[in-house]
């Protein structure tokens, strides 16, 4: 997943149609051949692709081949089909979704600072949620605290995510799903709902790529701590040290985006 993404050529490489390699991963390569392009650019937004005809003659594929891997791309958000013009590149950037930015994580050694990029927005969105969160969670003067607003989910959520960063054989991976239980936990006591949904989808697309929850799960005290404080925040109903809390958060995220940085370059050097 983190390695260099697949080539035209490794799409060619069988010779013929379709030959020497099985079928799904010529069309894994083509794909991201073509995603690649528009990623970086050398397919702009507004560009027309070629033809389905000159696609596969171009990638050694069969037309139906090339309609699945449009059909792929156009799921991911990367194109989309115009009558009478064709399949047209889209500005990503302006319409990229959840699947756009999970497929562009399988790039992250070629596109790090890209990846960085992604992953700085993520956490930002992230960080919007949990003020909100808090600001409806803490009651205040002239804020009652919604019904059925219950910490104590959270707070044996909490609990387990204690219990993972004691162990010394504690992963990033389940750090990340430990913070998940949690955040699942403090949106349930919102109502969930669509905001649920694009957590998990925010959660997903950090768990694509190694290197991306090392450099942000990795040491599981920073988030025992940090979700520590909110819960207790929440408990108590201390706006103060939610705001203290969630004031720490820029600093984490320059400290995670640097790790990050640096393990993507490390990987870029290894796999050079």
């Amino acid at each position: 997943m983190n390695g260099r993404p697949p080539r035209a050529e490794d799409a060619r490489a069988g010779h013929g149609r379709e030959g020497g390699m099985a079928h799904g991963n010529v069309r894994d390569a083509v794909a991201d051949d073509l995603a690649l392009q528009i990623a970086t650019g050398r397919l702009r937004a507004g560009d027309t692709l070629p033809s389905i005809r000159r696609l596969a003659d171009r990638y050694g594929l069969n037309p139906s081949s090339v309609q699945q891997v449009l059909t792929r791309l156009r799921l991911a958000g990367f194109v989309e089909p115009r009558h009478g013009v064709g399949v047209v590149v889209r500005d990503i950037r302006l319409y990229g979704g959840i699947q756009t930015w999970q497929y562009l994580f399988r790039f992250s050694s070629s596109l790090p600072e890209l990846t960085v990029r992604n992953v700085q927005e993520i956490l930002e969105t992230l960080q919007l949620f949990y003020q909100a969160a808090l600001v409806k969670l803490i009651p205040g003067s002239d804020r009652p605290r919604p019904d059925g607003a219950d910490p104590a989910p959270a707070r044996r959520a909490f609990a387990q995510l204690e219990l993972l960063a004691r162990s010394d054989a504690v992963r990033a991976a389940d750090v990340h799903q430990g913070v998940l239980g949690v955040l699942r936990a403090v949106l349930a006591g919102l109502g969930g709902g669509v905001t649920l949904g694009l957590l998990n989808s925010m959660g997903d697309v950090l768990a694509e790529v190694p290197e991306v929850l090392e450099a942000l799960y990795g040491d599981a005290s920073e988030h025992v701590y940090f979700w520590g404080n909110v819960i207790t925040a929440w408990e108590t109903a201390d706006a103060d040290l939610a705001r203290s809390t969630l004031a720490l958060l820029d600093d984490w995220h320059a400290l995670a985006l640097g790790r990050l940085r640096d393990r993507l370059a490390a990987g870029t050097t290894g796999t050079g």
